[in-house]
């Protein structure tokens, strides 16, 4: 996944307004699954009834790298 991460910390939650790309993940039952291996990636939950959605990420199953953008 390509994702706009502006801030410091980890990477807990992705905001669908700043995903930019998804490369190889599948949704089933709410859940964002890896094709290729099968891993949960991250719950796909939402904060106010359908309008802010956000991908809570499992934290150990998952890698990333880049910049982050500061505040």
């Amino acid at each position: 996944m390509k994702y706009k991460k502006i801030g410091m910390g980890e990477v807990l939650r992705c905001w669908e307004s700043k995903i930019r790309r998804i490369y190889d993940g599948k949704v089933k039952n709410d859940k964002l699954i890896c094709k290729n291996c099968g891993n949960l990636i991250g719950k796909i939950e939402s904060k106010d009834k359908g309008k802010s959605m956000y991908v809570n990420m499992a934290q150990d199953s998952f890698t990333y790298t880049g910049t982050k953008i500061r505040k």
